[in-house]
């Protein structure tokens, strides 16, 4: 016979919790046990069954149903929903992994476009050697890996939302703005410099070249390299970057604060880390964020302005042309000679209007004196003042008297003493308004957000205090009123009393 225990549980979907729901207690070793891999089940050869449950009271019968419906919300229901936390586990930490591989396949594709590009930047009439057609090819095959990855990692995600939300199809999570966030996805990732038709010569003869370059005439503004067209985009990869610092991140990963977002309607998502990270570490990010757009900047405008027969710009004149570009200055001394390179210079402007802009966000933010240093701030501000208020009102009393003391002697009123003792009184009454002033000013600076929310709940705390006490002596008052009440029925009681005694004793008398 075994006993099952089934209690009532709240649960928090968490990652990390794997909970053992379901206990058997084995009181004859007689009955019959089958064990499964991930649930453990028993056979019950007798129909006896007790039930240990708190909302249960002792003198109520349990109804057969009432148990069988327990039994199977209390075992299934827990059973199903610890095998969708394990599920949920294992599926994060897939995705947890593939996201990494698949920033890391986008970096070595980005890493060995720069290098194929450079390769052919160094050689004459933009010949394609054969270390620049193997290096395409490592290109092309890291591409296909990247695109299966991000295959596998929209399923996961599928399969991870399903799991969320209860879908037993994985087909219904499949929405059309998913369709498209895929679609583009893989467009992006799809970009990037083929390889073309096999290299037979690597290099060139000198009289060939000499003759090329007595022939060629300059390029147009629209010429652009087909390997820099194709591998610039390449850039945009870095995309998946936010998406590991998203899976590696302590708050997307802590089931609290993901419980406390849910429960606040705030989701975890990339622009949620994106300004938590700025709000804890801005000069490191920022810092971090110019540096990436520097190099990736100042390279691009290097490869748009190659051309093969031109002398193009150095690494150093480009990074020149990004700061000027980027700080909006402009001095003209290097520009760009192709569209390409006017298009890279455009976004980068944009990008440096946008960059200021936070960066003196920033800066005011970092400046700004915190709660304390504002309060030492103003209370050094207010003796100053009272000092000065001290002294003007001093002035005025001196000048005051001293102007009283010329009546009074009669000294007339044209003199220049005169009218420097009045002028100096009218000052000294002008600055005494000017520190009252000041005064009332600093004391409406010190009232801070933080003091009215705290005024506040001292006023709401003290509100519901009176609040209670006024109650407490309605209470009292109506308590008062009833011994009020039969006080004055015993007395007009006692009173009728005494009246009809008297009057019988009137009445015997009288006879």
């Amino acid at each position: 016979m075994y006993l099952i225990v089934s209690a009532q549980c709240k649960m928090a979907a968490t990652e990390d919790t794997c909970l053992d729901l379901t206990t058997f207690i084995n009181t004859d070793s007689s009955s019959a046990i089958q064990q499964n891999d991930s649930l453990n089940t028993a056979s019950l050869p007798s129909t006896t069954a007790i039930i240990m449950d708190s909302d249960t009271a002792d003198d109520k019968e349990i109804n057969p149903k009432t148990f069988n419906r327990y039994k199977s919300v209390g075992n299934i229901s827990l059973s199903v929903l610890s095998r969708r936390l394990t599920k949920r586990k294992k599926l994060h930490q897939r995705l947890s992994v593939v996201a990494d591989i698949m920033f890391i396949l986008s970096v070595l594709g980005i890493i060995l476009m720069i290098i194929e590009n450079e390769l052919t930047f160094s050689q004459i009439n933009n010949h394609e050697t054969i270390a620049s057609w193997s290096i395409k090819i490592v290109i092309s095959l890291s591409t296909v890996i990247l695109l299966g990855f991000v295959i596998e990692y929209h399923r996961l995600d599928i399969s991870l939302y399903a799991v969320n939300n209860s879908i037993e199809d994985v087909r219904v999570a499949i929405t059309y703005e998913r369709i498209i966030t895929v679609v583009l996805e893989i467009l992006i990732c799809a970009v990037h410099p083929m390889p073309r038709s096999f290299p037979r010569h690597s290099n060139a003869s000198s009289e060939d070249i000499s003759s090329n370059d007595s022939t060629v005439t300059p390029h147009p503004l629209s010429y652009a390299s087909v390997d820099v067209g194709l591998g610039l985009p390449m850039f945009l990869r870095l995309y998946l970057l936010w998406r590991v610092v998203m899976f590696h991140s302590h708050l997307f990963r802590d089931a609290s604060s993901r419980s406390v977002g849910y429960l606040n309607r705030v989701s975890i998502d990339y622009f949620f880390l994106i300004k938590t990270y700025l709000e804890q570490w801005p000069v490191v990010y920022l810092t971090t964020f110019c540096i990436i757009v520097f190099l990736i900047g100042s390279w691009s405008l290097r490869a748009c302005s190659y051309s093969s027969t031109n002398e193009h710009l150095t690494m150093q004149n480009t990074m020149w042309l990004f700061v000027i570009t980027f700080t909006t200055v402009g001095y003209g001394d290097f520009t760009p000679s192709t569209y390409c390179g006017r298009t890279i210079a455009a976004i980068i402007a944009l990008v440096g209007v946008l960059s200021t802009a936070l960066l003196i966000s920033v800066l005011a933010q970092k400046l700004v004196m915190n709660r304390w240093e504002k309060y030492v701030n103003n209370f050094v501000l207010d003796i100053e003042l009272a000092k000065k208020r001290k002294t003007a009102a001093a002035n005025v009393i001196k000048y005051a008297f001293k102007v009283w003391g010329m009546k009074k002697r009669n000294i007339p009123k044209s003199s220049i003493r005169y009218f420097q003792a009045q002028r100096r009184l009218f000052q000294s009454i002008h600055s005494l308004h000017q520190v009252k002033q000041q005064q009332g000013q600093l004391v409406d600076n010190c009232v801070d957000q933080i003091d009215i929310i705290a005024l506040q709940r001292q006023t709401g705390t003290q509100t519901s205090e009176i609040t209670e006490e006024l109650k407490m002596m309605k209470l009292n008052i109506l308590r008062m009123e009833k011994r009020l009440v039969t006080m004055n029925i015993n007395i007009n009681n006692t009173i009728n009393d005494m009246q009809n005694t008297l009057n019988v004793l009137l009445e015997k008398r009288s006879k």
